[in-house]
């Protein structure tokens, strides 16, 4: 969406967030990273991302991270890995505003990068504008999911999921019916690091791959993988209820054993499937419509009183990116 202001444009786009449908971690690599097969899909809870020109240098506004330095931002070093070697000095004005809790799992900072490189995309004209490959390339470096959300952030969007292998920078697009989610939001950030660390000590010995799967070798060497995405081309969501699944559960439930209540409350009020996404701390229910959601939240609250729950929403998949 751009907005004119006389001569001065700004590009705004929606930075979606994530859920994670399957995560299993397959082993180790030998560069040291996780060998992951994910099935993710984007959701309408959504950061605002906008960027326009400015005379000189990059500016970041992101008052949702106060504590958080501009140069350490993920949508800040998206725009100078971007700029790296350009002709000439570029000069942009980034603002983020945030709805995507951090350390939650849903993905808000990746998504925030992809949204600015998207965005800083189309502000650039002649030579110094990237094709896909290099923007794509870009994101890799940036993180995991950043490639993800470059599709997922697009307008229109490029795909409505996808299975992701390797640390999750190889992105294979996949098809599946929209749903509705219930999501139980907690006050526990957790560290990815701390999360794959607590992991390989519960899984010393695992396979080591010398190079990255793709997505038949992801699907073969984990046949849950291949039953949620079998599950979620299907459109039968108790189907997919039942196939959903996340290997940081293993790791993460027993040094947070609250966010294991959440998904069991999630299930016993209605939920058609329940897990774990990303490295939490935000765990969600699979639910029909918007009315079942209600339904599945108000008999959730109920449940979870008790349960340091900081928020609950309500969010679809499927969504148009804006």
């Amino acid at each position: 969406m751009l907005e004119g202001r006389g001569d001065i444009r700004a590009v705004k786009y929606r930075a979606c967030a994530k859920i994670n449908l399957a995560l299993g971690i397959l082993g180790k690599r030998t560069d040291g990273c996780h060998e992951v097969g994910t099935l993710m899909v984007p959701i309408s809870l959504a950061d605002v991302v906008t960027v326009e020109p400015q005379a000189q240098g990059l500016s970041l506004y992101c008052p949702g991270l106060p504590e958080l330095r501009q140069e350490d931002n993920l949508a800040y070093k998206a725009a100078v890995s971007l700029l790296s070697g350009k002709g000439r000095a570029h000069g942009f004005a980034i603002s983020v505003e945030k709805a995507i809790p951090p350390g939650s799992g849903l993905g808000g900072g990746s998504s925030d990068a992809a949204a600015v490189l998207l965005a800083v995309s189309e502000l650039l004209e002649g030579r110094d504008k990237p094709d896909t490959l290099h923007l794509m390339e870009t994101a890799a470096r940036l993180g995991s999911d950043v490639p993800f959300f470059i599709g997922a952030n697009a307008r229109p969007p490029v795909w409505e999921g996808a299975v992701c292998t390797g640390r999750g920078e190889r992105v294979h697009p996949v098809q599946g019916g929209s749903f509705w989610v219930l999501l139980g939001l907690s006050d526990v950030p957790i560290s990815t690091k701390s999360a794959y660390s607590k992991w390989d000590d519960m899984n010393p010995h695992v396979p080591e791959f010398a190079t990255s799967l793709d997505y038949a070798g992801a699907l073969a060497a984990d046949p849950r993988l291949r039953a949620t995405v079998e599950g979620f081309a299907s459109g039968d969501l108790e189907r997919l209820g039942r196939c959903v699944f996340n290997d940081f559960e293993k790791s993460v439930y027993p040094l947070y054993p609250v966010l294991s209540i959440i998904k069991e409350n999630l299930l016993l009020s209605g939920a058609f499937g329940a897990a774990l996404t990303g490295s939490g701390s935000a765990v969600y229910g699979i639910c029909g419509s918007r009315g079942h959601a209600e339904e599945v939240r108000d008999k959730f609250l109920e449940l979870s009183g008790d349960l340091p729950v900081s928020q609950v929403v309500i969010a679809r998949t499927g969504v148009k990116a804006g």
